[in-house]
């Protein structure tokens, strides 16, 4: 039962970490060396950018989350890591599946949003943003994913999820829910109406739900920052330069949207467990599009930013003659023989 429910969405998310490489690092390759009017501190941000998709995408398939909701629990495991032989180095891959899907990308979203608000309003203050200070910035994100993953620990299995549970997954999965790395968030304590919310599943969720408001809240209001500046100065007259900044600005909040709907999902079954739905059912969607974000971040940028979707452009014509020719293959660059030979002829 267990390999009938996971199979297919594990094969899915194979297929798109290998899109997410490919087109991850082709945007780094495009950023270093093709894209000339992006440089600073700004060309450092989309690399970086790039190189957590990257991560992430890795340990989502190194780790191979499950979601599962049953009542007023939900709980995230995994039957197929790598790390399967060891229990505890499968948790910590576990939570740090949580820490990104939920927070860190996020988190650099919102210091790219500051930013651009910073560039256009005070370009001054974009000091703050350079150099060694950069690295700040970086550590603001991994402080903010550590926070969550403090958080994160106070939902690890203890004797109530594990008698809550082990049914459940016995039955859908064929295995013993002791035996498996998991975090499991359980809403109340009993049944009825004497049942009382844990504590520690009210604060991780209370936490999560925090930092997320806060990273979304500099991101909001950065954008009507950027909005306002930006309103009604684009004309056909308006330079290259003025023309990218509203590109940019553009694909900042498709990068925050469109992954929301993908991560919205999540959220949903993280907080089902206090709505106290008799359900009982495995969210395999939602590793889906866990699984399916990091690619969109990358599309946005390559499909919206023009210099950058060009820039594509060749390169793809270019991999795909260079396969052709590795093939075997004629290519404009490698015309046929029987061509060649009726030219010399004439």
């Amino acid at each position: 039962m267990g390999i009938e429910l996971t199979s297919l969405p594990n094969n899915i998310s194979r297929l798109f970490y290998v899109i997410t490489i490919f087109l991850n690092t082709s945007l780094i390759y495009l950023t270093v060396f093709h894209i000339k009017q992006i440089v600073g501190t700004y060309r450092k941000m989309i690399i970086t950018f790039a190189l957590i998709g990257i991560a992430f995408s890795t340990m989502d398939i190194l780790v191979r989350p499950l979601f599962h909701s049953y009542n007023g629990c939900f709980i995230l495991f995994t039957l197929d890591s790598l790390f399967r032989s060891s229990k505890r180095i499968a948790e910590f891959g576990l939570c740090n599946n949580l820490l990104r899907l939920l927070l860190n990308d996020r988190c650099f979203l919102a210091v790219q949003f500051l930013y651009r608000a910073c560039l256009i309003t005070k370009p001054s203050w974009t000091k703050y943003f350079d150099g060694w200070k950069y690295i700040l910035w970086l550590f603001y994100t991994f402080l903010s994913g550590m926070l969550w993953l403090l958080a994160t620990l106070l939902v690890s299995p203890d004797e109530d999820t594990l008698s809550y549970m082990r049914n459940e997954v016995l039955q859908n999965y064929g295995v013993e829910i002791k035996n498996v790395p998991h975090f499991a968030v359980l809403a109340y304590n009993g049944e009825g109406p004497l049942k009382t919310i844990r504590w520690n599943s009210s604060v991780c969720i209370s936490c999560v739900s925090a930092i997320l408001v806060f990273q979304y809240s500099i991101m909001m209001v950065s954008g009507v920052i950027m909005y306002r500046r930006t309103r009604g100065k684009l004309t056909a007259t308006s330079s290259e330069h003025e023309r990218m900044q509203r590109q940019f600005f553009n694909a900042l909040i498709l990068q925050v949207a469109a992954p929301t709907i993908f991560q919205l999902p999540g959220f949903v079954v993280l907080v089902s467990p206090f709505l106290d739905f008799k359900l009982s059912f495995h969210s395999g969607v939602v590793a889906l599009g866990f699984s399916a974000y990091p690619l969109v971040d990358t599309l946005i940028v390559l499909r919206v930013v023009t210099e950058y979707k060009n820039a594509y452009k060749r390169f793809l014509r270019g991999f795909a003659k260079d396969c052709i020719e590795f093939l075997g293959g004629d290519t404009p660059r490698n015309p046929p023989a029987t061509v060649t030979n009726a030219l010399d002829v004439v």
